[in-house]
């Protein structure tokens, strides 16, 4: 950390005061960036030379294996200061800082875009920094976010210093649209709202969405931001500030901005529209976590599609990537209409006359929100453990009679008759719980970010280190999930 912050301040020299930094300085200028801006941010400038942040870094006692273990310099070979280069030459600096302020690592951005390389370098992994855990601009706009509840997400560095100039304060920049398990953490201990405000078409953009899935586990309230015919917001900001503003204190719900940009491209009054909008769509609202807003979706859903709700119900909870079924659905009527997910699944389980005793092992009890459903179901695993070939005349003579009521009604589920089958029963017995067992995860970490926000402010680093563990095990728990 100490070679990080000796850095910063070598960069922030050349960039400032000397006359190296003239062209960084000409470029920042004319971008619409003012001195004020670039030095809250601490922006700096690494000249073009090869070994110049090498020669100034040895010269103050650090050894260039620890310089290059710190990410700055490259090696060619071991033990001599010709065979180590510098990582960034002729870019403009920006340090990437913790919420703390602590620099971690840094970008570096080219200042002529016709160059053949790469337009931006980051430092590489390295003990202390790891991009992807990392948001540009947390430790200016973190007092701003908390304030707001809400934070601002954009892509980039210069739409961070933009909007923050346009009088956007509660900005951050996640370099690029894939969020991830760590961002999502950091955002929700300090805010529930997040805005996003990408240049990216998020309906066509898959990280994006995986990104977005993350927030809602989480339990924040996503928004989109309408750029119009601005490319991203930083050009937005310095053409249109006041529009940018407005945009944002407009921005739509995330789910209608996806049915909205789904039904814009396509004839929802027409079958082949119908089929699009639901194959695009209807991934996106089974992902939603929170039933009730779940439920709301698909009834705006079902509403411009003008197809009933219970239809497109029935095709969300079986996260169907084909449209066609329910279409078709619409001439011969769904089958388990009115029943929840945990009823379906156990009414599943008790079809055949005997009992599938691996789903044991894919869900548990505690992963049902029904408290009955969950009893049930714990039941069913004690049968499982004393037998090893226990059938429904099994449970029907040792069933509690608190149960009983409950289990009638199990029976009385119309399944589809393809479930007769046992291949076909068994596999939509393993998808079903696979959901089951998501939702429970998702709930779970619903509750950790709550318990997070309820640490703001507080010292407690081993109690939010612990959290944030479990956080990202969860997260990577349901990851797999969605990836089977």
């Amino acid at each position: 950390m100490a070679i990080n912050n000796l850095t910063v301040k070598f960069y922030k020299f050349l960039l400032n005061k000397h006359k190296v930094g003239q062209i960084a300085r000409d470029y920042l200028f004319k971008r619409g960036i003012p001195q004020a801006l670039w030095e809250k941010y601490d922006l700096g400038f690494a000249p073009s030379g090869w070994e110049t942040l090498a020669d100034f870094l040895t010269k103050r006692g650090y050894s260039l294996s620890d310089i290059a273990i710190a990410g700055l310099v490259i090696g060619r070979g071991a033990g001599k200061s010709q065979g180590y280069y510098d990582r960034f030459r002729n870019r403009l600096m920006f340090p990437i800082k913790d919420g703390r302020g602590t620099v971690l690592g840094f970008a570096g951005r080219l200042l002529s875009d016709s160059q053949k390389e790469a337009k931006y370098v980051n430092s590489p992994e390295t003990p202390i920094f790891t991009k992807g855990n990392l948001l540009f601009g947390l430790d200016v706009g973190r007092g701003a976010i908390r304030e707001k509840g809400e934070v601002v997400l954009v892509e980039g560095e210069f739409d961070v210093l933009s909007s923050y100039k346009a009088g956007i304060t509660n900005v951050v920049a996640s370099k690029g649209t894939a969020l991830t398990q760590m961002q999502v953490a950091t955002l929700s201990r300090l805010c529930e709202r997040v805005i996003l405000c990408f240049d990216t078409d998020l309906a066509g953009d898959a990280a994006a969405r995986r990104g977005i899935e993350l927030l809602d586990l989480a339990g924040m309230t996503i928004r989109v931001a309408k750029l119009g015919k601005h490319k991203d917001p930083d050009e937005m900001a310095q053409k249109d500030p006041a529009g940018l503003r407005k945009a944002l204190t407009s921005a739509v719900d995330v789910y209608d901005y996806f049915i909205d940009s789904a039904v814009s491209r396509n004839d929802p009054a027409r079958a082949v529209g119908k089929k699009k909008i639901g194959q695009e769509v209807l991934p996106i609202i089974a992902s939603i976590s929170d039933d009730l807003v779940r439920a709301h979706y698909i009834e705006k859903l079902a509403s411009i599609l003008g197809l009933e709700a219970a239809m497109v119900a029935d095709a969300v909870a079986r996260k169907s990537q084909d449209f066609n079924q329910i279409v078709d659905e619409s001439k011969t009527g769904a089958s388990t209409r009115g029943v929840t997910r945990e009823k379906y699944f156990l009414a599943l389980l008790l079809a055949q006359k005997e009992i599938l005793g691996d789903i044991f092992k894919r869900v548990s009890g505690e992963d049902f929100s029904d408290e009955t459903a969950g009893r049930l179901f714990k039941f069913l695993h004690d049968i499982i453990r004393r037998q090893k070939s226990p059938n429904r005349q099994t449970l029907l003579g040792n069933l509690p009679k608190d149960l009983a009521a409950y289990v009638d009604e199990l029976f009385l589920v119309d399944l589809p008759s393809e479930f007769v089958e046992r291949e076909k029963w068994a596999a939509e017995l393993a998808r079903v719980s696979r959901v089951i067992r998501r939702e429970s995860l998702a709930r779970q970490l619903a509750g950790i970010s709550q318990k997070l926000s309820t640490l703001q402010g507080k010292s407690d680093e081993k109690q939010v280190a612990t959290l944030l563990a479990r956080f990202n095990k969860i997260s990577e728990n349901i990851r797999e999930l969605v990836s089977r």
